[in-house]
């Protein structure tokens, strides 16, 4: 009577085998789907470092025109400012300029709103508005050229706070904002003290032009 092979240890083996493929479709899936989280995440930081670098490309670009365009505006402001304190008339070649750079520092005002964040935002006015009231001043025939100097004084202040701040949000090397911020602190408009009649040298943020 010959040997016979019991009928489980066919069936155990088969069970085997089928254990052995499925245990390697499942680490085998395992590895893809963690290779593909793997390439994902890479992906992404990719993408993360190209949009970081194309946000600091646009932010950079627009500090850049808004801080142009406001040195621009203290040539213009500064010819004409001292025009009125020495008692000369501002004439129609002085105020078509200075409608032009308000205008232009209006309209660079908008991508630094988009792009820029809050803290840079927030000085922005401080920058802009007593230039612009100081335009404005200096447009009206009926302003004798008093009080006007505080509003440069504080003007010079707010562009070198806020130029600081563009500098360090871009990574760069910065003016140390605790000493600009003693420079000139007084609400914009005060007239009688010292800083109202400091040389613009002193605070402007490129030498004042000369007359």
């Amino acid at each position: 009577m010959g040997s016979q092979v019991p009928v489980w240890i066919p069936i155990v083996v088969a069970l085997l085998g089928l254990a052995g493929v499925l245990t390697t479709q499942v680490l085998s899936g395992r590895r893809e789907t963690k290779r593909m989280a793997e390439e994902t995440a890479r992906e992404e930081r990719r993408w993360q470092r190209e949009r970081e670098a194309r946000t600091h490309e646009t932010r950079a670009a627009a500090y850049a025109e808004l801080l142009g365009v406001l040195e621009a505006f203290d040539m213009v402001l500064f010819r004409t400012l001292r025009s009125h304190e020495l008692g000369k008339p501002v004439d129609e070649h002085q105020l078509t300029e200075l409608r032009e750079v308000r205008s232009e520092t209006q309209h660079a005002l908008g991508a630094v709103a988009l792009h820029a964040p809050e803290p840079v935002r927030k000085l922005v006015s401080d920058a802009t508005l007593p230039r612009m009231r100081l335009a404005s001043r200096l447009m009206d025939p009926e302003n004798l050229g008093e009080d006007n100097r505080p509003f440069w004084t504080e003007g010079q202040r707010g562009y070198r706070l806020l130029r600081a701040k563009m500098r360090l949000d871009l990574g760069f090397d910065a003016e140390p904002l605790a000493a600009i911020e003693a420079i000139g602190a007084q609400p914009t408009g005060v007239s009688g003290s010292s800083e109202s009649t400091a040389d613009p040298a002193d605070t402007t943020s490129r030498p004042p032009p000369t007359l």
